[in-house]
């Protein structure tokens, strides 16, 4: 494959979202320029499928735009590691895509900022320098503000000036770490940067430990892990449902993918002691918060905070098999929380509530998008054969014998909890003579696309941990762990068991007066800073231990 196909994957997306723009011009071609849009990004895959045999080879493909090489020009890079993360873009954003046109409520606006964050992501994950990487966040994130309030709700409008103020202050950090580091290297190149890093008396120089803190901080807002999780309750919760699943689903993985390959090239390993706890805290802390919800998708957003802490924890934990893990459940998470956010908006919309003690139950009038939701409640449980209980069985050899993982064991039976709770939306009920909307043909279809994608990364879970290890680490010995074998299956049974039990706990009069008292906690915008501002001097004092 020529490597002057890569840049393509940036370029796709970008006439995907002129191709949008002219329905916003021409406004009797809307819908079409939508079609248009969404069949454009196809494209991707063009790119994707003939780089599949060279990258999976081992080969690395660079790109010098305008033919400046580094230092000085933007190499584009698709190795391993940007070939799964661009993959993982490309499904979860075109089945998004898709989900929009079914719903027909969604115009030419919404699939312009959708094309843009799209091509964003992909400049993070093939960048070869600092600076670019800024841009790319920051065209994510102006997307994002926009597509958060598109609605035009009240808690929309809050939610996203939310973001915008945790993230402009999480930018200046990572800006601040990018000057730290050209001061002292005078390059900001990555390949460049890492090499002058790990040569001898570098890592001793105090500057650099807190520019490296400088860029963990400030893509740790975009990451959403405690205490940088702030935004995302709201932002996840009262954004429309499809760019929910599209934040939930790639942009904050995108974001964390971001920082494990900047943490690994720049000799970062020291913070993971730090990260292994903030990783078990942080999947522990959100998974209570989801089990006090009542509202579905705030529910959903916690519970989203709460994987991240499984994956951070599973990266942090340092063994062999710990990089397949994170990556392996982060993909995962993409595919099963997606759905879940695609099939609970469809709730959302047909009962015109969000409260699911008060919300009808939909398994009658949708038996399609019922049988799809619980394949995604099944699978962020880790019940097998789905795809959660492979890459949480992953995490399992990763973190065993570490200190922290009977806090990743309490997260697991907690979310069986959470999610039995949520499940009530979807129980058969009396069907509704009139319901208020009904999902269209190309709705149900991308629900099955991530259902059928949910179940065979499950059943073909050691095979692609196996890819993911030629990709990600081809020089590091790895066996494939056997996920089916029986000692393992039965792990589940005493999570189900206690997370059933958890459940009827939480049921109880007493427990829900409780969790409403928790619920009704929603912190300003000083205590979002405070948390920030925390979090850094941890990492800053990480330095020190």
């Amino acid at each position: 494959m020529s490597e002057g196909l890569v840049p393509w994957l940036i370029i796709v997306p970008l006439i995907c979202g002129g191709a949008a723009q002219c329905g916003k011009v021409w406004k009797r071609f809307d819908r079409h320029a939508c079609v248009l849009s969404t069949a454009l990004l196809t494209g991707i895959a063009a790119v994707l499928l003939p780089a599949r045999a060279a990258i999976f080879s081992g080969a690395v493909l660079r790109y010098h735009l305008g033919s400046w090489t580094e230092p000085v020009g933007i190499t584009l890079i698709l190795d391993g590691a940007a070939w799964v993360s661009a993959a993982l873009i490309f499904i979860i954003t075109f089945l998004v895509a898709v989900f929009a046109l079914g719903e027909r409520r969604y115009g030419a606006a919404f699939f312009f900022f959708l094309m843009i964050m799209t091509a964003g992501m992909m400049g993070v994950s093939l960048t070869g320098d600092l600076f670019t990487m800024f841009v790319c966040f920051e065209i994510v994130a102006i997307a994002a503000y926009a597509l958060i309030a598109f609605d035009g709700t009240a808690a929309g409008l809050a939610a996203s000036f939310k973001y915008l103020i945790l993230s402009s202050v999480g930018i200046f950090f990572f800006l601040f770490g990018i000057f730290l580091l050209y001061r002292d290297i005078g390059s900001l190149s990555i390949a460049a940067v890492s090499a002058a890093l790990g040569s001898p008396g570098a890592a001793a120089v105090p500057s650099t430990h807190l520019a490296l803190v400088s860029l963990c901080a400030g893509i740790g807002v975009r990451t959403a892990f405690i205490p940088f999780h702030t935004w995302l309750p709201e932002a996840h919760a009262y954004a429309p449902h499809p760019v929910s699943a599209l934040l939930s689903g790639v942009v904050i993985k995108i974001s964390l993918f971001a920082m494990l390959r900047l943490l690994l090239q720049f000799g970062g390993q020291y913070l993971f002691g730090l990260l292994l706890w903030i990783g078990a805290l942080t999947a522990l802390s959100a998974v209570i918060s989801a089990l006090a919800q009542s509202d579905a998708k705030r529910l959903l957003a916690f519970s989203s905070i709460s994987q991240m802490g499984y994956i951070l924890a599973a990266f942090a934990a340092g063994e062999s098999v710990s990089l397949v893990a994170a990556f392996s459940h982060a993909i995962n998470h993409a595919l099963f929380k997606s759905l879940l956010f695609l099939t609970v908006g469809i709730a959302v919309q047909a009962t015109g509530e969000r409260n699911l003690y008060r919300m009808r139950p939909l398994g009658r009038d949708y038996p399609i998008i019922s049988a799809a939701f619980f394949i995604g409640a099944l699978s962020i449980c880790g019940m097998p054969p789905l795809n959660g209980y492979a890459s949480k069985a992953l995490i399992g050899t990763a973190m065993k014998g570490s200190p922290a993982y009977p806090l990743l064991w309490i997260t697991s039976f907690a979310t069986v909890a959470s999610f039995i709770k949520l499940s009530r939306i979807y129980l058969p009920g009396a069907i509704s003579a009139r319901a208020r909307t009904k999902p269209g043909v190309l709705t149900t279809v991308s629900v099955i696309a991530l259902s059928a994608l949910c179940l065979c990364a499950g059943i073909f879970g050691g095979p692609i941990a196996g890819m993911l290890q030629r990709l990600l680490q081809p020089a590091v010995p790895f066996a494939v762990p056997a996920l089916f074998r029986v000692s393992a299956l039965l792990m589940f049974t005493p999570i189900a068991v206690l997370g059933t039990a958890g459940y009827f706990l939480i049921a109880t009069p007493a427990a829900r007066s409780l969790a409403a008292r928790y619920e009704s906690f929603m912190p300003n915008v000083r205590t979002v800073l405070v948390l920030f501002f925390a979090g850094l001097a941890c990492f800053v004092a990480a330095g020190r231990w």
